[in-house]
């Protein structure tokens, strides 16, 4: 009845990046552009408090390996991931 308020989880490929180097908000921000900007990431959010990022990607369109190169061309480093 009250599914109207459920947030529904996004499609594609789940992957969380545990990250360091984040100083503040802004720099969730900035990851955040930086890997919506890379071609079949569906949704991407960072968390400057847990020091990771969850992103959902088309895995036909991108890989791991570019979405860790569009964290590090802003100047962050990805300690390990995990997959869902």
């Amino acid at each position: 009845m009250f599914n109207l308020f459920k947030k529904k989880q996004p499609q594609g490929t789940k992957v969380t990046f545990k990250l360091s180097g984040l100083h503040c908000s802004s720099c969730g921000l900035s990851i955040d552009n930086a890997l919506e900007e890379v071609d079949g990431v569906i949704e991407s959010t960072t968390s400057y408090a847990k020091a990771e990022s969850v992103v959902y990607f088309d895995k036909e369109k991108t890989d791991l390996k570019s979405l860790k190169k569009a964290i590090q061309k802003v100047g962050y480093q990805v300690l390990d991931q995990d997959m869902d």
